[in-house]
């Protein structure tokens, strides 16, 4: 018998399992709950305290004496079912991150039971006539309202009085405790308010007498009657039924009350069009005979889809879920969180109904909890979510989709784990035998680098759906142009217009001007904690300067901060500017802004979507935001105001980032009835990024990057750490990063190039100081190996000082 278990404790710096006692009871199973299993959620005594932790492995026996025993069992089955708690190992050993920082990952926030300290009175009769007044005041805080943690008392007294709190402990006024912590998240529960008696006909009968003594009870009555039996006591409230009605059927026996668990769905109440019974074209039929033998057969393989924007990827994915729904399985749909919009998630509730639940970052941690619930216990089956949802505990899971496989949001950045969830994906469906699909009109080079040499298997969608032409682009040399908008593209938004049709308009840039330099000594205006220029916001007149980095804010100053000149002057644009000159030269034109300023408030972003979907505007401007997800058929013009923002970025896969955001945004012209066309305007008509993205050619584009890529030795032809240094003095930054990059050269493991140490491209953030050291290999095994032997003579991921070390596998970004 399993009597012992290796639990790892969440929400510590513990980076190994400890040993516990598994107690009799919890050998069994009792009831509903199951016997402790591997992925079972349990509270253990650590130290003083307790804290939730997860069984990651079970024992005969252990050489450990005096091991303490797990105090209790959180829920009535593994938390973590096989299948995912494997992927979650391997996610610790591949990103070099511990163990309990993936179990926290995986998790819902906020619902981990845990102790906390407490400072309390030590004994009512202590003497407190040598204190002074502010030992005093703290005495007497704690009388006035109880335990209180020492966070608490700094709050309502002040800072700097830790070792104060501590002095009065170790003179016997004051001592710790050790007090249980409720979770902030755990079921939601409403009073539920029934009818006593069983037999409906009493009631019938009887309602006509109490209608004449008592009219509100007798409508109470009715109400619940009507409903079947019972209502929320809310709903009663609703119906203008007050709380005095419903005690004095109580107490005459007519009525009781319960608690029931009330789930919270942020889509419950909305309605939902049947779905249209849609046939798939020869490509995507091609396409499913390839993909429903491995869902059929419940066997892994990836299938990469590289399909033009417009050619129907999304019914495969609808016609492969289904099949797995039809197998008893479920499935993990991963969509990016831009693209998160209720159209795309729209598509599949309208098939599925409430068999799907959803996962993002605009629900609170009650809404992710409930839906986490769903799909464990089997009320739900199918995840549609961003990143995180690749950790769905979906017990018997039969298919996982990625959408949009290249984009960059899926790479988790800080903190730990910094993990992909596209490779996540790949992972999970080996480890649980089961087909992946990755589609994208543009697919990143590494995946599209694995069909090459058929680690996965390449599905090829070049027609778009009813043989709708690709819209039409127009590459337009800003050189010979002045003013925001060419000719060209001014014409055509007017065109549109009168037309009645819909434009949407890319900058990729937020605010109004990006930079405010001043014209005599050409000093910008830079955030004082960060090497980034300010931004501002507001319109032409002036208004705030943020740091889009750190939220610094402030306004706009009288003169050049270096100089004293007056001569400052904004550069550059950004979506405010635009909307403002659309204004100006456009006044007829509706305009809805998308960007991150314009959907801060939550449900804002299926709000600006609705209301351009219902015509109510006739243009959508905004930056990356609107490149993806959006399927509007009266969209019949795509503008691009400036196609070279990322292009400048220094970072090896700006051309690459550059040419999917072109054709993907190029997509969204032209899905209705009525060809579309593309105007992108550039400085450098010239770069294969703008070219390849005016043909709508990804081939032409891989061809082209693919031979730079390999000789300068990046990824997909190399794998790459990123070692990121930072702290508040750059001296000691750079020497730290120095002394880390001479220990894994002296490794002397063959295969690896250290590069660097180099002040990274964004030098210094939220008041750190940046530095890279980049390490680069064709071997994930020996880099993996390189990095290992390295922290442990360097000691460890983690602070050195004031300096803190991060490292990042397979990094996304490089700035």
């Amino acid at each position: 018998m399993k009597a012992f278990a290796d639990i790892i404790p969440l929400g510590t710096r513990i980076d190994s399992a400890m040993t516990y006692r598994v107690p009799n009871d919890l050998l069994v199973p009792e009831g509903p709950s199951k016997a402790i299993e591997r992925g079972s959620r349990v509270l253990v005594p650590l130290g003083p305290r307790w804290a939730t932790g997860v069984v990651v492995e079970l024992n005969d026996q252990t050489n450990i004496e005096n091991v303490r025993a797990i105090g209790m069992r959180l829920d009535p089955y593994p938390a973590l079912p096989e299948g995912l708690l494997k992927t979650c190992e391997w996610i610790a050993g591949y990103y070099l991150c511990t163990l309990a920082e993936v179990l926290g990952a995986a998790l819902p926030a906020g619902i981990h039971t845990q102790s906390g300290q407490k400072i309390v009175l030590a004994d009512d009769t202590a003497d407190t006539t040598g204190l002074n007044d502010r030992e005093r005041e703290i005495v007497g805080c704690i009388e006035a309202n109880g335990p209180l943690s020492v966070k608490q008392l700094e709050r309502r007294i002040g800072p700097k009085i830790r070792s104060i709190i501590h002095g009065l402990c170790r003179s016997g006024v004051l001592r710790a405790e050790q007090h249980m912590a409720q979770p902030r998240t755990s079921v939601k529960k409403e009073r539920f308010i029934e009818l006593v008696p069983d037999d409906p006909r009493w009631l019938e009968t009887e309602l006509p007498t109490i209608q004449k003594r008592a009219p509100k009870q007798a409508e109470c009555l009715a109400l619940l009657h009507g409903a079947g039996g019972g209502l929320p006591s809310r709903a009663l409230t609703d119906q203008g039924i007050d709380s005095a009605i419903v005690r004095r059927l109580i107490d005459r026996n007519l009525l009781k009350v319960s608690e029931r668990e009330t789930r919270r769905d942020p889509y419950a109440d909305e309605t939902r069009a049947p779905a249209e019974e849609v046939e798939p074209t020869p490509e995507q039929r091609e396409a499913l005979d390839q993909i429903l033998p491995d869902v059929d057969a419940k066997q892994y393989r990836t299938h990469l889809i590289s399909g033009v924007t417009g050619s129907g990827k999304t019914l495969i994915y609808i016609e492969a879920v289904e099949r797995a729904l039809k197998e008893g399985r479920g499935a993990i749909v991963l969509i990016p969180e831009i693209s998160l919009t209720p159209q795309t998630v729209g598509r599949f509730r309208e098939r599925f109904g409430d068999r799907v639940a959803v996962l993002h970052s605009g629900l609170n941690e009650g809404e992710r909890y409930d839906a986490w619930r769903d799909l464990r216990e089997g009320r739900r089956q199918i995840v549609v979510g961003a990143r995180s949802a690749v950790f769905a505990p979906i017990p018997d899971l039969g298919l996982i989709v990625v959408d949009e496989e290249h984009d960059g949001s899926y790479k988790q950045d800080n903190p730990a784990p910094r993990y992909n969830a596209r490779d996540v994906a790949v992972v999970r469906g080996q480890t649980e035998n089961v087909p992946v699909i990755l589609g994208s009109a543009t697919p990143s080079l590494e995946s599209y680098r694995n069909a090459e040499v058929e680690k996965f298997n390449l599905i090829k969608l070049t027609q778009r759906v009813d043989d709708r032409p690709m819209p039409e682009v127009t590459i337009v040399d800003m050189r010979g142009e002045s003013g925001l908008f060419s000719t060209i593209l001014h014409k055509r938004i007017l065109d549109r217009l009168s037309l009645g049709e819909q434009t949407i308009l890319l900058q990729n840039r937020r605010g109004y001007a990006p930079y405010i330099q001043c014209g005599d000594c050409g000093q910008a205006l830079q955030c004082p904690s960060c090497h980034v220029s300010l931004t501002m916001h507001g319109g032409p007149t002036g208004g705030p300067l943020i740091c889009h980095y750190c939220g610094h804010n402030t306004s706009m100053p009288p003169s050049c901060p270096s100089c004293g000149n007056c001569k400052l002057k904004t550069l550059g644009t950004g979506t405010q500017k635009i909307e403002d000159v659309i204004a100006r030269q456009i006044p007829d034109a509706r305009v809805l802004r998308m960007d991150v300023d314009a959907t801060a408030k939550k449900g804002s972003h299926a709000r600006i979507l609705e209301s351009f979907g219902r015509g109510e505007a006739d243009i959508l401007l905004g930056t990356q935001m609107v490149a993806k997800g959006l399927d509007y058929p009266n969209v019949t013009l795509v503008g691009v105001i400036s196609a070279d923002t990322g292009l400048n970025l220094p970072d090896f896969r700006a051309s690459e980032r550059t040419f999917q955001l072109l054709t993907q945004v190029s997509g969204r012209a032209g899905r209705g009835e009525r060809r579309g066309e593309v105007v992108i305007q550039t400085y450098k008509p010239e770069e294969d990024a703008v070219r390849f993205a005016q043909e709508h050619d990804f081939d032409a584009f891989a061809a082209s990057e693919d031979p730079s890529r390999h000789e300068t030795g990046f990824p997909p032809f190399t794998r790459i750490a990123l070692f990121l240094f930072k702290g508040p003095h750059e001296s000691d930054v750079a020497q730290k990063a120095g002394h880390c990059a001479d220990i894994l050269r002296s490794t002397g493991i063959v295969g690896v190039d250290v590069l660097g140490p180099v002040q990274a491209p964004l030098s210094r953030l939220q008041g750190r100081y940046r530095w890279h050291v980049i390490l680069r290999s064709s071997s994930h095994r020996v880099l993996n190996q390189t990095i290992r032997a390295g922290l442990d003579r360097f000691g460890g991921r983690g602070t050195r000082g004031a300096v803190t070390v991060d490292v990042d596998i397979d990094p996304v970004s490089m700035l």
